[in-house]
C-alpha cells in the first residue's frame, strides 16, 4: 500500500459535497476515476492527491474549510492509531513545538501552518470539535452552550473547580474561560485518551490543571477534597458502577444509592468534594427527579438544604444546583421549566432566576408557567417529585378579563393589517413561461456573482464581533451570537445586499443581508452579486423557489447537502429584475408579519382556553 494519504468513499463524498452513492456511480461511469490502492472490496482506499486532482478536473471538488481538510489529513495518516491518541500527540506538539511525536510529518506541517495563522488553541479546538462529530454515536459530550451556562451559573471567579467525569475537559475549560482569573482545575476521567485531551485543552488555555485517569466512583483520585465548586455531566443509566463494593462508602451521606440510581451516586460524590457552602452544578436525566427508587435520597437532600434548584432545560435535561450544607439556609427550592423555549431564552431565564434566588436576600420572583420558589415541605410528599412542570402553575394566562380582551384586540389588529401587505400581481398569466435560465455556477464564472463560504471553526468563542449562523438565517433574524476579534480577523464578513443560505437541509432558504458587519458562520454560504448586473432580492427570490430546492439537493439523506451552484435564475434586464425584486421583498415582509401574528394567535388561543377553564370568561349569552 502507498505511503501517501488515503481516503475512503465517505471521505470523497465529503470532498465533493455528495452522497456515497454518487461516488459509487462515478467509479462505474468514469474510466479515469482513480483506482483503489488498498482497503477491501466493500471499503476501498484511494490516494487523496489523485482523488482531489480528479475532482478538480471534473469540476466536482467542493471548497472545504481548512479545518475539514486538516481532519481529512488526520484520518488519512493516523494508520492504526486511535484518533484520540493522534489528537493528544498533536496537542502536545502545539504545546511544546518539539519533534519526536508519533504523527506523520505531512500532518504536523499542516497543523503548524494553521496554528501559525489561527493560533494553537483554535487549531486544537477545531480538531476536537471534528473528533466529537466523528464519534458522536458512542461519546456523549457536554454541548458548548450547556458548558457556558453551567460556568455562568457556578459564578466562580477564583479557587478550585473539580469535574469528576471530565471527558475532554469542556466544562473545566468553560469555567476557566469565564473567570479569566486564577482558577485551578481538577478532573478525573476513566478514558485515558479523553483524559489526555483534557490536559492538552486546558494546557493550551494556560490553565493550571491536574487530570487523573480512573473511575471516580470506584477509585476516587481526590478523596476528602474540598473544591470551591464541582461541575459534572455524569454518565447516565449505568448499572455496573460499583454498587456492591461501595455500600458503606462514607460519601453516601444522604443515603445509599440503589443500583438503578447511579446519578444520585454522582450527586453525593460531588457534594463530598466541595467545601461547606460550595456549589455543585450537575446535569441529570429528567427521570431522576421522580423515580421512586431515589425518593428517599431526594427527600434527604431537600431536608438538609443541599438541593437548591432544579432547572428543566431544552433537550430535555435537568440541571441540579446544590450547595453543601454549612450555614442555615432558607427551606425553599427554585424550580424552572424552560424545556420548550429556544436555548438562548432558556439560558437567560435560568441565569436570572438562579442569581436572584441564590442572592443573600433570596428575592426571586415567581414567573407563572416558568419558575417558582417553592417551600421544601411542599415537595416532601410520598413521591418527592421534583419535576418542575408538575410543580408550577399551569400557564401564564392573563389574570383578568380585561387583559385577555386586550390580547384579542391586538390579534385582531394584526390580522387586519396582513392583507394590505400582499403585493399586487398580474393575474393574466403573462409571466414569461419560456425563460432563458442560467445557473449560479455560470454566473460565478462570468463575474456576476462571488460565491464565498465560511471558514469559521466549529463552536467559536468570544464576544466581540457578531456571528451570523444557521439558526439566525432560518429564523430571518439578526446575528444572535458573537466571536472573538482574532477569529473574525480573517473571516468572511457579510455586506448589505449579500444573499446568505445554509449549505445543508431539504429546502433552500435564501436571505438578503440588511445589517452588514457580521461574520459568516459555519454551515452557511454567501452570494455577493454585482449590483450593476444582479438585484439581490431578485436573486434571493428565485433561489427560494421549490424547483431550486430540488435542484440544489445533492442527496436525500436526513442531512442533505445543498449545492447552490446547481440552482438557476432567469436572464433578465436589470430593470425587469427590480420589478420582481419589489414583489419578493414585499412577500418577505408579509411572511414575517404572518409569522408574528401566528405566534400571537397561539398565545391568545391558549390564554382563552385557560380563561374559560378557570372561569375568567364565559361563552356569550344569547
Amino acid at each position: 500500500m502507498s505511503n501517501e494519504a488515503a481516503v475512503t468513499a465517505a471521505d470523497i463524498a465529503r470532498l465533493a459535497g455528495v452522497g456515497r452513492a454518487a461516488v459509487s456511480n462515478w467509479r462505474r461511469r468514469y474510466e479515469d476515476f482513480p483506482a483503489p490502492i488498498g482497503g477491501t472490496p466493500n471499503s476501498p482506499l484511494f490516494t487523496l492527491a489523485e482523488v482531489e486532482r480528479w475532482l478538480r478536473d471534473q469540476g466536482k471538488l467542493q471548497t472545504v474549510s481548512p479545518w475539514e481538510r486538516l481532519w481529512q489529513l488526520l484520518e488519512a495518516h493516523r494508520g492504526d492509531q486511535e484518533p484520540a491518541d493522534v489528537l493528544a500527540a498533536i496537542g502536545d506538539y502545539l504545546l511544546r513545538r518539539t519533534d519526536g511525536h508519533p504523527v506523520a510529518p505531512a500532518l504536523l506541517n499542516e497543523v503548524a501552518t494553521l496554528a501559525n495563522e489561527h493560533g494553537a488553541l483554535t487549531t486544537a479546538e477545531a480538531l476536537w470539535d471534528r473528533f466529537v462529530q466523528a464519534n458522536s454515536r458512542w461519546m456523549a459530550v457536554t454541548t458548548p452552550e450547556m458548558a457556558r451556562l453551567m460556568a455562568e451559573l457556578t459564578g466562580l471567579s477564583t479557587g478550585v473547580v473539580l469535574d469528576p467525569a471530565c471527558g475532554g475537559g469542556s466544562l473545566l475549560a468553560a469555567v476557566a474561560g469565564r473567570t479569566g482569573g486564577p482558577v485551578r482545575c481538577l478532573g478525573q476521567e476513566i478514558d485515558h485518551g479523553l483524559a489526555a485531551l483534557a490536559r492538552i485543552r486546558l494546557g493550551l488555555r494556560g490553565v493550571a490543571s491536574e487530570i487523573a485517569t480512573a473511575d471516580s466512583l470506584v477509585h476516587d483520585a481526590y478523596p476528602g477534597g474540598h473544591a470551591d465548586a464541582v461541575v459534572c455531566d455524569p454518565p447516565v443509566g449505568e448499572r455496573q458502577w460499583g454498587h456492591e463494593n461501595l455500600l458503606h462508602d462514607e460519601r453516601w451521606e444522604y443515603g445509599i444509592p440503589p443500583r438503578m440510581e447511579s446519578e444520585l451516586a454522582w450527586v453525593q460524590h460531588a457534594l463530598a468534594h466541595v467545601r461547606p457552602g460550595g456549589l455543585v452544578a450537575i446535569l441529570m436525566p429528567p427521570s431522576a427527579a421522580a423515580r421512586r427508587s431515589g425518593r428517599r435520597i431526594r427527600a434527604e437532600l431537600l431536608r438538609r438544604g443541599a438541593l437548591r434548584a432544579v432547572l428543566a432545560l431544552p433537550g430535555p435535561v435537568h440541571l441540579w444546583m446544590l450547595r453543601k450544607p454549612g450555614q442555615p439556609t432558607h427551606p425553599q427550592v427554585l424550580l424552572l421549566e424552560a424545556t420548550t423555549l429556544e436555548w438562548d431564552h432558556a439560558a437567560a431565564r435560568a441565569i436570572a432566576a438562579w442569581r436572584a434566588f441564590d442572592a443573600p436576600d433570596g428575592t426571586a420572583e415567581d414567573e407563572p408557567g416558568v419558575s417558582r420558589t417553592i417551600p421544601v415541605l411542599d415537595l416532601l410528599g410520598e413521591e418527592v417529585d421534583l419535576t418542575p412542570a408538575r410543580n408550577l402553575p399551569i400557564s401564564a394566562a392573563p389574570d383578568t378579563a380585561e387583559k385577555l380582551l386586550a390580547g384579542h384586540r391586538e390579534l385582531t389588529a394584526r390580522l387586519g393589517g396582513l392583507a394590505p401587505l400582499l403585493p399586487t400581481l398580474d393575474w393574466t398569466g403573462h409571466g414569461q413561461p419560456h425563460r432563458v435560465m442560467i445557473t449560479i455556477a455560470e454566473l460565478v464564472k462570468t463575474g456576476a456573482l462571488a460565491l464565498l463560504q465560511s471558514d469559521v471553526p466549529p463552536n467559536p468563542t468570544g464576544d466581540a464581533v457578531p456571528l451570523l449562523d444557521v439558526p439566525d438565517v432560518l429564523a430571518d433574524r439578526s446575528a444572535s451570537r458573537r466571536i472573538s476579534r482574532d477569529l473574525a480577523a480573517n473571516a468572511v464578513r457579510v455586506l448589505a445586499g449579500d444573499v446568505v443560505m445554509p449549505t445543508a437541509g431539504h429546502k433552500l432558504v435564501a436571505r438578503v443581508v440588511t445589517e452588514p458587519g457580521a461574520v459568516l458562520g459555519r454551515g452557511l454560504c454567501l452570494l455577493r452579486p454585482n449590483p450593476d448586473v444582479l438585484d439581490s432580492w431578485f436573486l434571493a427570490g428565485f433561489l427560494g423557489g421549490s424547483a431550486n430546492s430540488r435542484q440544489a439537493s445533492t442527496h436525500l439523506s436526513a442531512a442533505a447537502r445543498l449545492d447552490v451552484r446547481r440552482c438557476e435564475v432567469p436572464r433578465m434586464p436589470l430593470a425587469e429584475q427590480h420589478r420582481y425584486a419589489a414583489v419578493f421583498s414585499a412577500l418577505g415582509t408579509f411572511g414575517t408579519a404572518v409569522g408574528r401574528a401566528g405566534a400571537l394567535a397561539e398565545q391568545v388561543v391558549q390564554a382563552t382556553v385557560d380563561g374559560l377553564v378557570d372561569g375568567l370568561v364565559a361563552p356569550e349569552r344569547t
